[in-house]
């Protein structure tokens, strides 16, 4: 998309301090320039932030291990710079989450930084400081879609606009494209992975979709679709119609590397920061380097290497190591080994994990332990008793975090935690009982037992119809979101649901209405009633029979795709096998035989783009079985647990309640306990992902802890964690113990 580039604000006149060169006769001697100008209140730094603090290289790289208070680091850099005489608006600090932006603004005041002088720091994200500055080359703001139901019609419109192409072609292909919204979250989630590659939707000369697509391992229509809504989203050029996330970040990288073209001028600083270094990407770096290229400035970052695990966001360990950095001159690569996080053991755990240097700050006992279970019943007991210690030595719940490494792993210690009282928030991913897998499942119990109210809720009951929706294949339309939430507010209209819609054929007529909104379908009705009445006053009456004969005859024939009529014949089949099922048959005995009528993994491939989610939902639904079968009820006595279970736990929710979350959603956190449960080879390092990556995870999953760490392991040792085996917990206690031992005896003596 063109832009309309503006020209830069003026420089302001330098003036000496960190950050800035300085003239010969200003300048400082080594010496002083070691000194800090700048002293923060109620701490005193170690020599490594010292060093960082006061260094005079033109690029800083600061190394930091987990809790070794880089963002403080971070802070006292600019705080020493501001002292040597740099205007707090000559310096960027930029982030790649808003809380971390927050947090650094806020250090500056923790620090001793005078209030007036901290505010004037400009701390900001990479997308809201790209956005800022595409509004200034571009002369205005453009609509920002901060949601993803402000996202989510553009993605249907350009699925529509494809398939009315595909169907000019001399010979249509079948497309699969993304229409229900977990489809398109799914979608969405990868041109963001695009986006921050820079992969730019043009082609190359002689290159089709279908070559670039293979290149960058998508499906060619997704990849086709990509490149329909960046055309969509770039109107006709002048201007950019609408931005999303991470779009001004990617829109900005654009311009300043397009091959043909003048970068556009960019705000000046004297001093960069950028905190998070782990979470660059090659779009994001390229907006860095030519900010340093272009003002001049001194930069500094802080990052732990060790924790890049958002690879689908673009953050890559090798794009970092072999090219963050590459051809800058004066580069001081720095570190951070001293963590204020954890006690001398942990710390020692840490360092043998990771082969690294880690030192620790804290003279505290951490309490490190290891916990063997049988099955995954037995891990959830354990991981229960974890939490009830925690909790009986006086330990707050809203102090202790579980973490997984993958959501389906939650659901029996969800269970677990549930019949013992324990209340439950979840930070990165929903509870089980709000899949749609799961929601679709209880759905389909529902229609079998025709017991629609063990579904509580009008708005739970519409989540379980699109379920079904999006598990039965049907095409997506605006003008069926009325009906449905007909249906959910009246249950005794399910029926008609099953019925009218999730068990009758998609017609001609269905699929013309097919992404046509209420009002859209209502105005088509007009027009032809409309047609139909002037044929019939100029007495043309033998074309307006033919016309309503073509109506009725789209209105009966069948226009189902091959999916969508096996769909119907497994959800048949599945209502069946549970109808049929004996009163007093447990309920995973039938709930198993109806999954496989389903044949839910297979159709789960088909729904999910990204083969990592089709696999999750198909441990997922293992799980709800499992569960099913450990409360050894039959279907109707299971599927009223369902209903109080979920009202419990928003009582429970209430309460103090324990964290539930993903590594991701743990990532910037840190708590007194936690919890790792599941410790076994195949789910953490999951199977058939990335195995560096997945050691990343576990470092920073088990770097969360302040106080306590539990790590459960599976009763035979072979298939343990490696990750567990390289921490030698029995030597870092040991060892970790003889520290703190010296410590006191040093602090005896003095």
């Amino acid at each position: 998309m063109s832009t309309r580039p503006s020209s830069a604000p003026p420089s302001r006149p330098a003036s000496p301090g960190p950050g800035s060169p300085r003239p010969a006769s200003a300048r400082s001697s080594p010496s002083d320039r070691a000194t800090p100008r700048f002293a923060p209140q109620d701490f005193a730094p170690t020599a490594e932030q010292r060093e960082i603090q006061t260094s005079s290289a033109r690029h800083v790289i600061a190394m930091a291990n987990a809790g070794a208070a880089k963002t403080t680091t971070l802070a006292l850099r600019i705080a020493e710079s501001i002292t040597r005489g740099v205007a707090p608006e000559q310096i960027l600090a930029l982030s790649f989450s808003a809380e971390a932006a927050r947090v650094l603004q806020g250090r500056l005041l923790a620090i001793g930084l005078d209030a007036q002088l901290a505010r004037r720091v400009r701390c900001t994200t990479f997308d809201d400081f790209a956005r800022a500055t595409l509004r200034d080359i571009e002369g205005g703001d453009t609509p920002y879609l901060d949601t993803f139901e402000a996202v989510a019609p553009h993605v249907r419109a350009a699925v529509a606009e494809l398939h009315r192409l595909n169907a000019l072609r001399r010979a249509p292909r079948e497309l699969w494209l993304p229409e229900h919204n977990a489809q398109i979250a799914d979608f969405l989630k990868i041109t963001q992975r695009l986006k921050t590659q820079l992969v730019r939707p043009d082609l190359d000369e002689d290159e089709t979709v279908a070559l670039r697509a293979d290149a960058l391992d998508i499906p060619e229509a997704i990849f086709a679709l990509y490149r329909q809504l960046e055309k969509a989203r770039a109107g006709d050029g002048e201007a950019c119609l609408w931005r999303t996330r991470f779009d001004p970040t990617y829109d900005l990288a654009c311009l300043l590397t397009a091959p043909d073209a003048e970068p556009p001028a960019l705000p000046r600083y004297r001093v960069l920061i950028v905190d998070e270094l782990q979470d660059m990407n090659p779009a994001s770096y390229a907006c860095l380097e030519q900010l340093l290229a272009q003002g001049g400035a001194f930069f500094t970052g802080a990052g732990d290497f060790d924790q890049v695990i958002h690879g689908w966001a673009g953050a890559d360990v090798g794009f970092i190591r072999s090219h963050f950095g590459a051809g800058w001159h004066g580069v001081a690569r720095l570190t951070l080994t001293t963590t204020f996080r954890h006690g001398p053991a942990m710390a020692l755990a840490t360092a043998a994990l990771k082969a690294k240097a880690v030192v620790s700050g804290r003279g505290h006992a951490a309490r490190l332990r290891i916990e063997r279970y049988a099955d995954t019943a037995d891990a959830a007991r354990r991981t229960l008793d974890c939490v009830r210690d925690w909790r009986a030595r006086g330990g707050r719940l809203d102090e202790c975090a579980i973490i997984l490494r993958s959501p389906d792993q939650s659901i029996a210690i969800e269970n677990a935690l549930l019949e013992a009282g324990i209340g439950v928030r979840v930070e990165g991913f929903d509870s089980y009982l709000l899949r749609p897998e799961i929601l679709m499942l209880r759905g389909v119990i529902a229609f079998a037992l025709a017991d629609y109210e063990s579904i509580p809720g009008a708005a739970k009951r519409l989540q379980v119809l699109q379920a079904l929706e999006l598990w039965q294949e049907l095409s997506w339309s605006t003008s069926r979101i009325e009906d449905l939430k007909t249906a959910a507010a009246q249950p005794e209209l399910f029926d008609a649901f099953l019925h009218g819609r999730l068990l009758r054929p998609q017609t001609q007529a269905d699929q013309a209405a097919t992404g046509l909104s209420e009002d859209e379908e209502t105005a088509a009705a007009q027009r032809l009633l409309a047609l139909l009445g002037r044929l019939r006053r100029e007495g043309r009456h033998d074309e307006a029979n033919a016309l309503l004969a073509r109506q009725q005859a789209a209105a009966q024939a069948v226009a189902d795709t091959p999916a969508q009529q096996r769909a119907r014949q497994r959800l048949q089949q599945a209502l069946a096998i549970l109808r049929e099922a004996p009163a007093d048959e447990p309920a995973a005995l039938a709930l198993g035989r109806a999954a496989q009528a389903l044949d839910l993994e297979k159709v789960a491939q088909r729904i999910f783009i990204d083969p990592a989610d089709a696999a999750t939902v198909g441990r997922s639904i293992a799980g709800f079985i499992d569960a099913a079968r450990a409360l050894g009820k039959p279907l109707r006595a299971f599927a009223q647990w369902l209903r109080e279970a979920e009202e419990k736990v928003a009582e429970l929710r209430r309460r103090k309640t324990v964290l539930l979350c993903t590594v991701e959603a743990a990532k910037g956190q840190e708590f007194a306990a936690v919890i790792l449960p599941f410790l076994e080879e195949g789910a953490f390092p999951l199977a058939g992902c990335d195995r560096s990556e997945e050691h990343n995870r576990f470092y920073v999953a088990a770097t969360r802890m302040r106080d306590e760490l539990s790590l459960l392991v599976p009763a035979d040792a072979a298939r343990q964690s490696p990750f567990v085996t390289a921490m030698k917990i029995d030597a870092a206690l040991a060892r970790g113990q003889l520290q703190l031992d010296a410590l006191s005896a040093g602090e005896a003596h003095d």
